[in-house]
C-alpha cells in the first residue's frame, strides 16, 4: 500500500476522543456561459483527465441536440489551467450543427458519433493504441455497445467486430484499467434502462467477461431509487465511486421511470469489484432550484492538479432528467440546459479522524514499512499539534527512539507533513519491522496517511486490503 485514508476502520485499532469527519467539495463555478443556440447545452458524460501526449489537460464534451439521443456529438477542449476552459466556437449556421463546431470527435468514416467517456491507455499494456473512447451507434435497431480506439483522440476507429456488451450502455461506461487484476473494467449497466452498476473485464478488447452487477440500491434507500451511472476513478492503492443516485417520481406510471432528480455520492473499492457505500448523503448535491445544477448533478471526472488539489467537474441540468421536454413543449428556449460545474477539495479531503475534544488519540493496525518516508494529511490550530509514536507491532510497547517523548510537534496544515524525533529524521530503521503508528492530538485532525508498506492483520502480510 502507498496510502492509508479513513473511509472506514478497517486499518484503525483504537481511537479516544476522535470522530470521522466527512466533507463535500466545494462549489467554485460554471465552466461554460455561452451556448449553441440550437442546443440543450453541453456536458453528458464528460471526460477530463491531464493528457501527457498533449503535455494539456483535456475535456472530451458531449454536445446535445434538441432531442438529445441519437443526435449527440462530442468536441475536445484543452486548456494549461484546469480552473479555466475554453469556450467551445461554433458557426451558427453550419448544417448539421456538428459541423460548425471545431475538434469534434469523428469515427472511421468522418461522420459524428457519441463516444461516451474517452480515455488515454498510457500507462497501460496497450498503450501503442493510443486512446479508447466506448460508444453505442446512432443507429438504434443495433443493440450492442462497441469500443473505439485513436492515435490522436480525435479521430476514432469504432471496432464493430468485438462489441463488449450485447445491449446499449446508455451510461458512463468508462474504461479503467486495474493493474492489480492486470484487467481493463469497462462500467456499464446490467442492461439498458436497468439502472444499477455492472462491470465488464476484458484483457484485450478482444474478449470480454459476462455482464457482472457490482453496486445497486438497497434496503437503506428510498423506494425507487436507482442507481444512474457511477464513475469510477483510481486514487491512490483504491478505487473511488461516484454513484449517481436517482430518486424519480414514483407518480409516473411508466414502466421504466423518466423523471427525477439526482445527486452524487461516494462509494470506494479496494480491488474493484467488491464495493462500499460511504455517508448515504449527497458528495455533490443539487443545487437551489432555478440554478444550473437545481435539477441533476452528475460529477464524472476527479483532477488532481500540479499544486496537489481535487478538483470534480461534474455535469449538470437546470431541471430534472426528461424535464427539457416539458420545457419545449412551452416553447421554452433550452439552450444551456446542460451545463458542466467545477467544485474543488483539499488532497485526501473526503474525511478525517478528528479530534471531539481538546485532545484524542488514534492507533493503526499492524502495518510493515518498506521504506522510511512517512507523510501525514494534517490540520490544527496555531497552537495545538499532533505527535506521532512508533509501536512494536507484536506487543504495542513504544519503540525506543520513537516514542512521544523523542517525538517532534507537528502543527499547523500539511499535505505532506514529515513525522521527526530528536535521534529519527525519518523510519529508515524500521523498515520490514511490524509496527503501529500512534498518533497524539490536540485540536487536530489527520486525513491521510502515507507510507508504502505491507498490511499485517492476518497470518500473512498483504501488499493491499
Amino acid at each position: 500500500m502507498k496510502a492509508i485514508l479513513f473511509l472506514d476502520n478497517w486499518l484503525i485499532e483504537r481511537t479516544d476522543c476522535v470522530d470521522r469527519q466527512w466533507y463535500k467539495p466545494k462549489y467554485v463555478k460554471q465552466l461554460i456561459e455561452d451556448f449553441h443556440p440550437e442546443t440543450l447545452g453541453y456536458g453528458g458524460y464528460l471526460s477530463a483527465f491531464y493528457d501527457e501526449n498533449l503535455g494539456k489537460y483535456v475535456m472530451y464534451l458531449a454536445v446535445y441536440p434538441p432531442e438529445a439521443d441519437p443526435g449527440t456529438f462530442v468536441l475536445r477542449l484543452e486548456t494549461d489551467d484546469p480552473y479555466e476552459w475554453p469556450t467551445p466556437t461554433y458557426d451558427v449556421d453550419a448544417k448539421p450543427a456538428w459541423k460548425g463546431f471545431k475538434d469534434v470527435v469523428v469515427d472511421q468514416n468522418g461522420e459524428r458519433f457519441w463516444p461516451l467517456v474517452t480515455r488515454s491507455l498510457a500507462d497501460t499494456p496497450l498503450a501503442d493504441l493510443g486512446y479508447i473512447a466506448t460508444c453505442i451507434p446512432s443507429v438504434n435497431t443495433d443493440r450492442n455497445s462497441y469500443a473505439a480506439f485513436s492515435d490522436d483522440g480525435l479521430h476514432f476507429a469504432i471496432d464493430y467486430d468485438n462489441p463488449w456488451h450485447h445491449s446499449r450502455s446508455d451510461t458512463w461506461s468508462g474504461v479503467t484499467w486495474n493493474k492489480n487484476e492486470q484487467l481493463f473494467q469497462i462500467s456499464t449497466r446490467p442492461m439498458n434502462v436497468d439502472r444499477r452498476v455492472a462491470f465488464v473485464t476484458t484483457p484485450d478488447f478482444k474478449t470480454f467477461s459476462p455482464v457482472r452487477t457490482v453496486l445497486q440500491p438497497d434496503a437503506m434507500d428510498r423506494i425507487g431509487a436507482e442507481i444512474y451511472s457511477m464513475p469510477v476513478l483510481p486514487y491512490e492503492d483504491l478505487f473511488l465511486g461516484l454513484p449517481h443516485m436517482f430518486i424519480p417520481d414514483t407518480l409516473e406510471t411508466r414502466r421504466y421511470r423518466m423523471g427525477g432528480r439526482t445527486e452524487t455520492e461516494l462509494a470506494y473499492s479496494y480491488n474493484g469489484f467488491n464495493w462500499y457505500r460511504t455517508k448515504r448523503e449527497p458528495f455533490v448535491g443539487i443545487q437551489e432550484y432555478g440554478q444550473q445544477g437545481g435539477g441533476q448533478v452528475y460529477v464524472q471526472e476527479m483532477i488532481r492538479t500540479n499544486e496537489d488539489k481535487l478538483l470534480f467537474i461534474a455535469s449538470a441540468s437546470k431541471g430534472e432528467h426528461f424535464s427539457y421536454k416539458d420545457m419545449q413543449a412551452m416553447d421554452m428556449s433550452t439552450a444551456g440546459f446542460f451545463a458542466p460545474l467545477l467544485y474543488e477539495m483539499r488532497l485526501d479531503g473526503f474525511c478525517s479522524m478528528k479530534t471531539w475534544s481538546r485532545d484524542g488519540w488514534l492507533r493503526t493496525r499492524t502495518i510493515i514499512p518498506k521504506d522510511g518516508n512517512l507523510r501525514l494529511n494534517v490540520r490544527t490550530t496555531a497552537h495545538t499539534g499532533i505527535k506521532v509514536q512508533v509501536l512494536d507491532g507484536e506487543t504495542a510497547e513504544p519503540i525506543p527512539g520513537y516514542t512521544l517523548e523523542e517525538a517532534e510537534l507537528i502543527t499547523g496544515d500539511h499535505l505532506f507533513a514529515a513525522p521527526r524525533w530528536k535521534e529519527h529524521s525519518d523510519i529508515s530503521a524500521l523498515v520490514d519491522r511490524p509496527i503501529r503508528l500512534e498518533f497524539q492530538m490536540r485540536e487536530a485532525e489527520i486525513f491521510a496517511i502515507r507510507l508504502d508498506c505491507q498490511v499485517y492483520i492476518g497470518r500473512n502480510p498483504a501488499d493491499t486490503l
